[in-house]
């Protein structure tokens, strides 16, 4: 849960590392400790509580890595992008994180607008309640994951522990043999979605194939 986040200390050579820390701290920290006293948060389910500050924390990171966007920053067009075409690509989580992901974040906009602490709460909450269903379908889909995620899904659909460096370079050559038998089509990778490049216009980005 949110209010349970320990902070962390950075060195004052890494710099982008250090800019998003300081956000995430707003976020979980300042923002977060509210709203987990909050009846917004209060009136999730226990699993969508549970998953909050995994939820809140990845869009941080998400909206900051991919829209160079700071908290206070956020806005609809991004947050849809983000949603709708990072999450599901890049987050490696089964469907009960993704059935979380807009009661979360719908509760944690709302809070913000009602303290008046994010200038663009209010329009993300009216448009994220419209995308919970595209959310869901699209991070159930192997065509819109990227391939990291193909990676890590893979692995762990096989029982392999992606934590365990040993059982990962064993299946890693257990796959590339694979494919080396019966030929690329048998590739996890392919007919896979190329990656996105983000590139800012102001305050909106569109994403471009490399």
């Amino acid at each position: 849960m949110m209010k349970q986040r320990k902070k962390r200390t950075v060195s004052s050579e890494q710099l982008s590392e250090s800019a998003l820390n300081e956000c995430l701290d707003l976020v979980i920290f300042d923002w977060g400790e509210g709203f987990c006293t909050s009846p917004h948060f209060l009136n999730l389910s226990e699993n969508e509580r549970l998953q909050s500050e995994n939820v809140v924390g990845f869009f941080t990171d998400m909206m900051f890595n991919y829209f160079d966007l700071d908290p206070q920053e956020w806005n609809s067009y991004a947050m849809k992008e983000c949603c709708v075409h990072f999450f599901p690509e890049k987050i490696s989580e089964g469907p009960e994180f993704f059935q979380c992901v807009v009661p979360v974040l719908s509760a944690f906009f709302a809070y913000l607008n009602e303290q008046h602490l994010q200038k663009n709460a209010a329009a993300m909450v009216r448009e994220i309640k419209n995308l919970h269903k595209r959310i869901v379908e699209q991070s159930s889909n192997p065509d819109h994951w990227g391939m990291a995620k193909r990676f890590v899904m893979a692995a762990r659909s096989e029982g392999i522990d992606v934590t365990d460096s040993k059982a990962v370079r064993t299946f890693i050559e257990a796959y590339n043999q694979k494919v080396i038998r019966d030929g690329p089509a048998s590739s996890m990778f392919y007919n896979a979605p190329y990656d996105f490049v983000i590139v800012p216009k102001g305050k909106k980005a569109t994403r471009k194939k490399r």
